[in-house]
């Protein structure tokens, strides 16, 4: 704009400076900034070289750096470098093409020069190597997938694992759909690997690796499903009765080969004519518990036979058998039970303890309940149900018609025992200072007379239950064990209080004085628990010994009551050694023990069977010494055919009274240390619960192991290893502070 001015006289002409508007005023905004501090994710100010919007930024120039603005990412479709190393080298000799389905009826393109490729892209026609635009869709598809699949943050690895898994259920789904849009490369086109089996194209029992191998045949496996049900299933009917129906074979094995190959495994186990059926299916049994161990997919029958066969514990699984029995299959009971609740804990199991809505409750979950309280029954101490199930929560072992067994009601007589044997735990065994207390002061007796009379109730209610002969007797058995269980810890406590009120003395002074306390057995403060655990133990192998026919029944009985049988004379002998029978009671154990032995020998299906192995250790155990030297050399040359060379009893005492001394170095639940004694090996620095394996020696130093235990109790299932290697340190450490502790002679 010009304007006119005077000055001085002179007449100018001034051009004024134009106005901004206020929109110029205001500074434009900068969507851009330099790949420096893109990279350092900071602001980028422009402003420093008077241009805004321009390089330098003020950031690169107080750095000397160079700046260079960045592209814009905002709008259009954003283009990925291209991930394959050699994308430009065959871009150059092919056209771009997006890889597509071929037609079902059309063949693809092919090339007599190349070979096929044993990879699910044989599934697609021939293509062109893959261009910048094919890469860019594929991921952003992949992209989006993974957005989708995590679209709830996981609160807990199971939530994470749970997204995983569909994940790859979308990825299975999406090689089914290829799968089925490509008939001629499915036909022509496919190489399978060598070794690789295809399972899909023979379904059913055809699929099953020891019909697929020629290992067993079908009629094989029908008859050893069919003798599993007859003989092994009522003592722990966890299988679903379905797959006994010969028809139902092919779903069996289809659905549940875990399950299966646990009853083949268990069925063949004493089959002394074809022992080749059950090394297959053993060497088979353990390749899958394997897989288990690892991580691999599996259900709820994958728990159930891990319990069926630490109920059994064919010799099988095993790498080497002694030919004297020291407690190797408890120990693989033992983890084979903490195998399945670990499962069990992954697969949801312990949900089903709380009992639902009866409507919603399907015949799945009847059968997790059961698999999962059959867990608490064969561990004992784990979680046991919460809502005090009975027997019309497990459906499946109702009876279906009246001349069916109820395993419903029997099941719950049992799960009702167990629950008595935790609390006994918790109550009494619970650890090793509280445990202590009780027996010195005394506190435990109110807790045992109420145990006594908990164990009496449960006997009125469930001793007149209507059931088979066979299967009455494993409830009736289970409860004189508990008998003992409860009763031997006032045992304890009575051998604990006579050692704290004698003064120290010399070695034959203690013994003596303990032999005599124990020798009028009337006069003590705790008889009636004396007694009554020297009954129970009685008891039970009176039972076994009338009522149960070693080779119809014993024979194929679960594996605890083998060791139930082993542990009443174990503690007989145990008790003998402290004097509280007489002669005459003494003459009449000696002879329950023998018909015992005699038993197990007749339930054994050869001299490696559990009953034989067992009766050896009792017939080492309790079997007198010859008084002259002739017998003494016909009893070794008859103990070296029938133990091994490492473990022939060459240094067993000599004398009957040393044989019977209460200064013996071993427990009556562990076996281990009485397969020692009787084998003449020292115990003066005994293994953690049999693990040789255990690299370092007890730091604490212990003379022998304690007679009455406190930490470890029969047939009980650990967690963890680390609490296994715990529960024997504890054993130890409460040997010497309860005086469990004698000196030897």
């Amino acid at each position: 704009m010009l304007s006119t001015a005077i000055h001085n006289g002179v007449t100018k002409q001034v051009t004024k400076p134009k106005l901004k508007s206020h929109s110029e005023h205001l500074m434009k905004r900068v969507s851009r900034a330099c790949l420096h501090c893109r990279q350092r994710k900071s602001r980028c100010d422009l402003d420093s070289s008077g241009s805004p919007g321009t390089p330098p930024c003020q950031r690169c120039l107080r750095d000397h750096r160079e700046c260079v603005l960045g592209s814009s990412n905002r709008g259009g479709r954003r283009i990925r470098k291209p991930k394959t190393a050699n994308l430009e080298m065959h871009s150059n000799s092919s056209p771009a093409r997006v890889m597509q389905l071929a037609p079902s009826g059309a063949p693809g393109p092919t090339d007599p020069h190349s070979f096929p490729r044993p990879y699910p892209s044989d599934h697609y026609g021939r293509s062109d190597p893959p261009t910048a635009s094919t890469i860019n869709i594929e991921d952003d598809d992949s992209a989006s997938t993974t957005d989708s699949a995590i679209g709830s943050v996981p609160r807990n690895p199971s939530d994470a694992w749970q997204c995983l898994t569909n994940v790859a259920k979308r990825g299975a789904e999406s090689a089914n759909l290829e799968k089925t849009g490509d008939h001629y490369s499915e036909s022509k086109s496919r190489v399978r690997l060598p070794g690789v089996e295809d399972e899909e194209s023979e379904p059913g029992i055809k699929a099953y690796r020891l019909i697929k191998n020629r290992s067993l045949t079908r009629e094989t496996v029908s008859q050893l499903v069919t003798r599993y049900a007859d003989n092994f299933h009522p003592y722990l009917p966890l299988v679903p009765r379905k797959y006994f129906d010969p028809s139902a074979l092919e779903s069996f094995a289809s659905q549940e080969k875990h399950l299966l190959t646990a009853v083949l495994t268990i069925a063949s186990k004493d089959l002394v004519e074809t022992p080749q059926v059950h090394e297959v299916c053993s060497k088979y049994m353990h390749e899958l518990i394997s897989g288990i161990a690892a991580g691999a997919d599996c259900d709820v029958e994958a728990v159930e036979a891990l319990l069926i066969l630490a109920e059994w514990e064919p010799q099988g699984l095993r790498p080497k058998i002694e030919a004297v029995g020291r407690g190797e299959e408890d120990r693989a009971a033992w983890m084979h039970v903490g195998l399945a609740l670990r499962s069990g804990y992954f697969l949801g199991l312990d949900r089903t303890s709380f009992r639902g809505d009866p409507a919603n409750d399907t015949q799945n979950d009847g059968r997790k309940r059961l698999a999962w309280t059959s867990c608490y029954i064969s561990d004992f101490i784990g979680p046991g149900p919460m809502t005090g199930l009975v027997s019309k929560d497990f459906p499946s072992l109702q009876p279906l018609t009246s001349t069916d067994e109820d395993y419903a009601k029997i099941f719950q007589a049992l799960l009702d025992l167990t629950q008595l044997y935790g609390n006994v735990h918790d109550v009494l065994y619970s650890g090793m200072r509280t445990s202590s207390q009780m027996m010195l002061m005394g506190d435990y007796v109110k807790y045992v007379d109420d145990f006594r009379n908990a164990i009496e109730r449960w006997n009125r209610n469930w001793g007149t239950l209507t059931c088979s002969q066979h299967i009455k007797v494993t409830l009736q058995m289970s409860y004189e064990y508990l008998r003992l269980y409860t009763n031997a810890f006032a045992f304890q406590a009575a051998i604990s209080q006579a050692l704290t009120s004698k003064p120290k003395g010399d070695a034959p002074s203690q013994r003596e004085h303990l032999r005599a306390a124990f020798s009028n057995v009337a006069s003590m403060q705790d008889a009636r628990f004396i007694y009554a655990s020297v009954d129970a133990a009685k008891s039970y192998l009176t039972i076994l010994n009338n009522y149960v026919d070693p080779e119809k029944h014993l024979h194929f009985m679960p594996l605890r009551y083998y060791l139930y049988s082993i542990y009443a004379a174990v503690f007989l002998y145990k008790a003998r050694s402290f004097g509280v029978m007489n002669a005459p009671e003494e003459q009449a154990v000696r002879h329950l023990i023998n018909l015992t032995t005699d038993r197990l020998h007749r339930a054994s299906a050869g001299p490696d069977d559990i009953g034989s192995r067992y009766a050896r250790l009792l017939e080492l155990l309790w079997k007198p010494k010859a008084s002259s030297s002739s017998s003494n050399t016909q009893e070794h040359q008859r103990k070296d055919e029938s133990v091994p060379t490492g473990t022939v009893p060459n240094r067993l005492p000599e004398q009957p009274y040393m044989q019977y001394s209460p200064m013996n170095d071993f427990s009556w639940l562990d076996l281990e240390a009485v397969g020692d004694y009787v084998s003449g090996y020292p115990m003066g620095n005994p293994t953690f619960m049999g693990m040789n394996s255990f690299p370092h020696h007890n730091p604490y130093p212990v003379t022998s192991e304690a007679i009455w235990p406190v930490q470890n109790w029969p047939y009980m299932r650990c967690l963890t290893l680390a609490k296994v290697h715990a529960g024997g340190l504890l054993k130890f450490l409460f040997g010497n502070i309860a005086g469990w502790d004698y000196v030897t002679t």
